[in-house]
């Protein structure tokens, strides 16, 4: 049996604490967690003690030439591309929650240390490993003529009431803050342009790469691949609690939608996708990712004369949990589900040609990124 992967993450926040940290300390026979470090020293200091992580570092430089870990997981909020390119340059394997790259720059140096180092590297999006999309993956023998994708997404505090997430908060400092909304800042600059930036730049960092990307990647999971986008409407605007219609559709015709509605006191979280043709449909219905063990759901429908069968199926398992024995498993062995630079480069030009659709409705002028798009 291979000896657990020595683990230190980045990251003390609500992911961290209310998935990855548990999974990685229950999964003892895949990982040894030795390791963590956060901007927010408090936050680490926390977690550290209430997981019985031995070494809190004060930067991840300290951490990656330590010596103490072989793989590092990405959990911080904003930019990964730098941090994740360090640790690759450092000789340590990658996993690295979503967004892998804000902006082009930030693409070509992680795609230029991966290539470099000879590591493995993995971007995280736990739904396509879920047992439900699997299902789904098998039933599946046709193209679509469309598919349709509903979120509503209530308040983070009210997604994990009833998780385990530590609730004792610890405020950033000044000086912390302000380096992570430059950061951000200049990264929503390069992919955007100044105006575009201005104008919608955290609803680019937050909404479109901070969750509507995780609906692309189950997209991409079913073989559907977006390559226009035909009209993209939010509002309110000037609002952080703004709502999305996007609609695009495939080299082959398929017609996507996915419409994204930031609810701040919605009962709970919940995200459907429609896959639908003239003979059949597949259904997939998503809760809250903090809840590991509320199922997934599977509905196919398909025709029996003039009537129909319909099957269902749920899946038990926390996706989270089989994307983590996935990374395990590719560091061991080599075996990938999808390469993580194809997948974090479809990723980012489908959100650049959203924010450059809505620079041509809204009148604002592109830059950076998406003035170079057609």
């Amino acid at each position: 049996m291979p000896i657990p992967i020595r683990i230190g993450v980045v990251g003390a926040g609500l992911i961290a604490s209310s998935v990855h940290l548990p999974i990685l300390r229950r999964r003892t026979d895949l990982f040894d967690l030795r390791a963590i470090t956060d901007l927010n020293r408090a936050a680490a200091d926390a977690l550290a003690k209430r997981f019985a992580i031995s070494k809190v570092f004060d930067s991840t430089a300290a951490m990656y030439e330590s010596g103490e870990i072989d793989a590092v997981f990405i959990l911080n909020s904003g930019a990964h591309a730098q941090v994740a390119a360090q640790a690759l340059d450092a000789g340590l394997d990658v996993f690295c929650e979503k967004p892998l790259a804000y902006s082009q720059d930030e693409m070509v140096l992680i795609e230029t240390a991966w290539r470099k180092s000879g590591r493995k590297l993995m971007l995280g999006y736990m739904k396509t490993f879920d047992q439900a999309v699997y299902k789904a993956q098998e039933r599946i023998k046709s193209r679509p003529r469309s598919v349709d994708v509903v979120v509503f997404h209530p308040s983070g505090d009210s997604q994990v009431a009833t998780t385990d997430a530590h609730l004792e908060t610890f405020p950033l400092s000044k000086e912390s803050l302000a380096k992570i909304e430059e950061s951000n800042k200049k990264a929503m600059v390069d992919a955007l342009g100044a105006d575009a930036a201005k104008a919608f730049g955290p609803e680019y960092h937050d909404i479109m790469m901070g969750s509507i990307i995780h609906e692309l990647s189950v997209l991409r999971a079913l073989d559907v691949h977006i390559e226009k986008i035909d009209y993209v409407d939010r509002w309110p605007q000037k609002s952080r609690s703004e709502s999305f219609i996007i609609l695009g559709h495939t080299l082959d015709g398929v017609r996507v939608t996915i419409r994204w509605f930031y609810l701040e006191d919605y009962p709970k979280y919940q995200e459907e996708i429609r896959w639908v043709n003239e003979k059949e449909g597949h259904h997939i219905i998503f809760y809250s990712p903090y809840i590991l063990r509320v199922p997934t759901e599977y509905i196919h429908t398909q025709r029996n004369g003039l009537d129909h069968v319909e099957s269902s199926f749920k899946s038990y398992q926390p996706n989270f949990e089989i994307e983590l024995a996935a990374f395990a498993e590719l560091v061991h062995t080599g075996k990938q589900q999808e390469d993580p630079i194809i997948s974090g480069k479809e990723d980012l030009l489908i959100t650049l040609k959203m924010a450059r659709k809505i620079c041509e409705l809204e009148g604002i002028t592109p830059g950076g990124d998406i003035a170079d798009l057609a």
